[in-house]
């Protein structure tokens, strides 16, 4: 009897890059001279990496929306020499720009219904980093951008030859990426705790409905929570991110109002966060971005009041995952971070953690 042929086990990956991912793995591609196209859905930070990947790059970003330019803004207009008899090309300023200076050129919504002539321009510029006889300065580089197929925008197929001509990468929205993002961007501490619970669904979930959770819906009603007045918050909330998504935001909210932080901060209040509902994600994430935003509310801690927040670092249950978020909430206060560093316990803690994020990127 012949054996049987033993078949390959090919792992499952999830489609994409998170944001964490695809910096390094981008700016390497660009460093290297190729261009990049990035798809992604609407809103998961495809133009904050493109903005970050500048500043990491030292470049000058030229942010251009295809799908809101004329070709003649792209390639420029030809105008009579009557004197050569020839037609010559005054460019737009941006390709001056990307002429005099490195540049990191980034064509957003490239698939976006544009047309044959946008695609005519966009392949100069990501072929050969030119406009006409313009030649882009040695270190500009080309950054593409689109969303993906499946979801509800206008979406146009690009030519063979352009996308050939392209490094693809799907960008995916990824909780931790997006919490730790948040963390250092001013995020309300009341939507991160929410998220980090509540996990993927409540980050991105394109509904249906005209206004639907992204990252960047988060952010937009991260923005018009420190605006607008108390009565007006699950309003204004709904209208970013929808009103399913709104209601069950404002359901957590009312548990992330109901941690006793000054008990924390100012009595040494200790949580058990292995018993009942303490123990719940819900209540635990609450709980250090709760404590974590009102430290970076205050202009200065005593001795104490830092030994009674370590002492809560290292309360039961509380896994090093929320002991590093909670870190990298406090240093948005750097000076209040720098008032526990004398406390030997933050010391050891902080080392501990150090050491388990080494092991966990080995």
């Amino acid at each position: 009897m012949a054996a049987k042929k033993k078949t390959a086990t090919v792992p499952i990956i999830p489609e994409g890059y998170t944001y964490s991912e695809l910096r390094p793995l981008i700016e390497t591609t660009l460093r290297a001279g190729i261009s990049v196209l990035l798809r992604g859905h609407p809103g998961v930070g495809k133009s904050s990496l493109a903005q970050e990947l500048a500043t990491a790059m030292n470049l000058e970003l030229i942010d251009i929306r295809l799908a809101q330019r004329d070709p003649a803004e792209l390639c420029g207009v030809y105008f009579p020499d009557h004197e050569r008899q020839v037609l010559e090309l005054f460019p737009p300023a941006w390709v001056k720009q990307a002429m005099q200076t490195p540049c990191l050129v980034f064509l957003d919504e490239i698939n976006a219904a544009v047309t044959r002539l946008h695609q005519a321009a966009a392949y100069q510029i990501v072929l050969e980093h030119r406009v006409g006889q313009f030649r882009f300065h040695p270190e500009t580089v080309v950054l593409g951008a689109g969303n993906l197929e499946e979801d509800n925008a206008i979406v146009s197929s690009l030519s063979s030859a352009l996308c050939n001509r392209f490094a693809h990468f799907i960008m995916r929205p990824e909780v931790r990426d997006w919490l730790n993002w948040g963390a250092g961007h001013g995020i309300d501490e009341a939507i991160l705790a929410y998220i980090g619970t509540e996990g993927h669904d409540a980050l991105y979930d394109n509904n249906g409905e005209f206004a639907f959770p992204t990252p960047r819906s988060w952010e937009m009603a991260s923005r018009v929570l420190c605006q607008a007045a108390d009565c007006d918050h699950k309003r204004a909330v709904a209208a970013c991110v929808g009103p399913s998504a709104a209601d069950r935001f404002f359901t957590f909210h009312r548990i992330f109002g109901q941690i006793d932080v000054e008990g924390v901060i100012d009595r040494g209040l200790k949580i058990d966060f292995t018993r009942g509902k303490k123990a719940e994600p819900s209540f635990i994430f609450a709980a250090i971005f709760a404590v974590a935003a009102h430290i970076c509310r205050r202009d200065s801690l005593t001795p104490v009041q830092v030994a009674n927040i370590v002492a809560f670092l290292g309360s039961a249950g509380l896994d090093p995952e929320y002991r590093i978020l909670f870190l990298r909430q406090l240093k948005r206060r750097s000076s209040v971070f720098e008032l526990f560093k004398p406390n030997r316990d933050f010391q050891r803690l902080a080392d501990s953690l150090v050491a388990i994020q080494a092991r966990m990127y080995q």
